[in-house]
């Protein structure tokens, strides 16, 4: 294929690539893709709104962020930034939101561990605890367990966690 292409004239190689692309229904992908984008901004949760309600709630700390890195870019380079003094705190106002919202996410990454939700739940062991330790599967993860000794179908409340082994003890059963 690649010699038949070469020993075409470059008009003929233009003409064969729209033939191509009008076999493709380009305006209909177009009409798609505009739809698509349109009912992304509507939505209700959609990421724009997230924004817009992020921006809003606290558009005074927004404002302060923004004046600030304005600040320290002119401290630290006066000469040539007063020219953009506007432009950086706009620039900042509008993307500080962004920028604590992909710290906050960050942190989550770095702050949260596996089984933390499991602390404070009551389970019910499938097995027993023998000499004070046992496994249990939660959530398709295999789960090491430390307690005092107790049968299977014990109702078990989960008090802590280190690595992979939640320590438990056992809930007092209403008489």
């Amino acid at each position: 294929m690649e010699p038949e292409n070469h020993n075409k004239t470059f008009t003929q190689r233009v003409r064969n690539w729209w033939s191509g692309l009008r076999q493709t229904n380009l305006r209909a992908q177009t009409h798609y893709t505009v739809f698509r984008t349109t009912q992304n901004l509507k939505n209700r949760n959609g990421l724009l709104k997230q924004y817009q309600r992020r921006f809003m709630d606290g558009w005074e700390k927004w404002l302060g962020i923004g004046a600030g890195l304005a600040g320290v870019l002119m401290l630290l380079n006066p000469d040539s930034l007063w020219r953009w003094q506007l432009f950086l705190v706009v620039l900042g106002v509008l993307g500080a939101p962004l920028l604590a919202d992909l710290w906050a996410e960050l942190k989550k990454v770095f702050t949260e561990y596996p089984g933390k939700q499991f602390i404070g739940q009551v389970i019910t062991l499938e097995q027993a605890l023998v000499e004070g330790s046992g496994n249990i599967r939660l959530d398709n993860q295999e789960w090491q367990l430390s307690g005092t000794d107790c049968a299977a179908g014990t109702r078990v409340r989960v008090i802590a966690i280190k690595d992979r082994t939640l320590f438990i003890t056992p809930v007092s059963q209403p008489q």
